[in-house]
């Protein structure tokens, strides 16, 4: 495996330098003016020199890893843009939250998306503000109906209403939610999106016979984690269209806690969700392209940059992975490309995390920031920065023959007469 660096890491320097610093001119992501996009800032390294937080370039000195250099390489624009084609033997993925709680305003909650060749979009995690980023990639948001739930911790689930208030004019049909079963029935996926419908009872009863009504239900795929075993490790819980999405425990506190491997295509991606290192979990992601695992700040840091109590922070810290801990997650499990997410990424955060890692794996990583975009195939993977517009429309769905049915509306319970009788009239 060789791995490219220094071109393609110029590449995104020059770009991005000149960006931001064309200060005179308007900001836009038109297509007329592509090289207006800015990022949050101007290009700056750690004294490490990896690249600083939003500055456009992924956290990482290895951007290209090449398996066979005599083999097939494709050559990518130095961003993402949301138009940018799929070849259909390739995988694309987009971290769409890699923060922690308190979610921040450029690290939304724990989110990752794979697009696959064959048009098919998968979605694990939602956590809050993860939305925002994915409806800026350019997705017909009727296509954005699969969700894996890795737990149910606020930090990875926290968005998944603005994803369900898709339905009706985006997605009429259910939003599918996959998930395990819990230590008794309450704790489980399908309690838990039962809860969902019926906290949007009142927002989907005032939709009805103005919106299609497909789109108005969840359909939760629960699967048993008590036939998770040691002779048992995984289970498949997804099987179409040549994709296959495997289910395995991780260590995080109550029964419950996943991690998924989705392969295709003899590409393949793993998402633990948060744990403790174990190396079970590391030997269910063996040889596979992209590792996304957490990867938590220690103890003393996170409770100075949270105002919290330090005893606190090292319970939380506890549950978590830190970074030379993951490195030896890593070097078990042997990916063409380790990611590190759910990590505070500040300019003095960055060093400590490669330290860590580098003192127990000396293979490529990349730190995870929001809108962080991999692409896959055979031979090469890819970290690019996606440049997405921030006040994105939804593109057209594709065309459907499905009619779309329309309810009565509700008679009972509606607003006052004494109210409506007021209306100004257009």
């Amino acid at each position: 495996m060789k791995i490219l660096t220094l071109s393609f890491l110029a590449l995104f320097v020059i770009s991005c330098s000149t960006e931001n610093n064309q200060t005179s001119e308007p900001i836009t992501n038109s297509k007329e003016k592509p090289g207006d996009y800015r990022f949050e800032r101007v290009y700056g390294e750690t004294p490490d020199g990896y690249p600083l937080p939003l500055t456009g370039i992924p956290i990482t000195k290895q951007t290209v890893i090449v398996k066979n250099e005599n083999g097939s390489i494709k050559e990518y624009p130095s961003h993402f843009t949301p138009n940018e084609q799929l070849d259909k033997e390739e995988m694309r993925i987009t971290c769409l939250g890699s923060g922690n709680p308190p979610v921040r305003m450029r690290q939304a909650g724990s989110s990752w998306l794979v697009q696959l060749g064959n048009g098919e979009n998968f979605i694990f995690d939602i956590g809050g503000g993860a939305v925002l980023n994915l409806w800026s990639m350019g997705i017909p948001m009727g296509e954005l109906d699969k969700l894996f739930v890795t737990h149910t911790h606020l930090d990875h689930v926290g968005g998944i209403f603005p994803l369900y208030d898709a339905m009706g004019w985006a997605r009429n049909t259910p939003l599918r939610v996959w998930g395990a079963s819990g230590y008794d029935e309450s704790l489980g996926i399908a309690e838990f999106c039962k809860n969902i419908e019926e906290a949007a009872n009142w927002h989907n009863t005032s939709k009805i016979g103005i919106v299609p009504s497909g789109g108005m239900k969840i359909e939760a795929n629960e699967f048993d984690y008590s036939k998770f075993s040691k002779e048992n490790p995984r289970q498949l819980i997804y099987n179409e269209n040549g994709v296959k999405i495997y289910a395995f425990p991780v260590d995080h506190i109550l029964q419950g806690a996943v991690g998924y491997r989705i392969e295709w295509n003899g590409l393949s991606f793993v998402f633990t969700g948060d744990s403790v290192p174990t190396t079970f979990e590391a030997e269910q992601s063996k040889d596979v392209d992209v590792f996304a695992h957490e990867m938590f700040i220690d103890a003393p840091t996170f409770a100075a940059k949270n105002s919290m109590p330090l005893q606190i922070a090292e319970n939380v810290v506890s549950e978590h992975t830190p970074p030379r801990k993951l490195g030896e997650i890593f070097n078990i499990a042997k990916p063409r490309l380790g990611v590190g997410t759910h990590y505070f990424t500040n300019d003095d955060t960055i060093d400590p995390a490669f330290n860590g890692l580098s003192s127990t794996y000396d293979g490529p990583v990349v730190i995870g920031q929001d809108l962080l975009v991999i692409n896959v195939t055979e031979n090469q993977i890819v970290c690019r920065m996606a440049m997405t517009d921030k006040l994105m429309w939804a593109p057209p769905a594709k065309p459907s023959d499905e009619k779309q049915e329309m309810e009565e509306p509700v008679r009972e319970g509606r607003t006052p007469s004494f109210v409506t009788e007021t209306r100004l009239n257009n």
